[in-house]
């Protein structure tokens, strides 16, 4: 174990948590919209976003940014402590 890393960024969970937050920002993705419709066909969830795929992006694209810099975010602060 190093004992020189006090604040254990290379943590378990913190992976599991990059894995999490790209697979929100994948499927939040407004440009993804059309594959979710295809992929939900015959639901409820399919017809709600079909006749509202304007208020559906603009609900998504917040999701998708923040769900995306925090991704950006734990991918790039994995980097910096390997480069120490």
């Amino acid at each position: 174990m190093d004992t020189t890393n006090t604040t254990n960024t290379t943590s378990p969970v913190r992976g599991i948590m990059t894995y999490f937050m790209g697979a929100i920002a994948v499927l939040s993705c407004p440009c993804h919209l059309p594959i979710l419709i295809a992929l939900l066909s015959g639901t409820a969830a399919s017809a709600f976003l079909s006749e509202n795929i304007g208020l559906a992006a603009v609900l998504l694209l917040p999701v998708f940014l923040l769900s995306a810099f925090a991704t950006w975010r734990l991918l790039d602060k994995k980097e910096t402590d390997r480069q120490q």
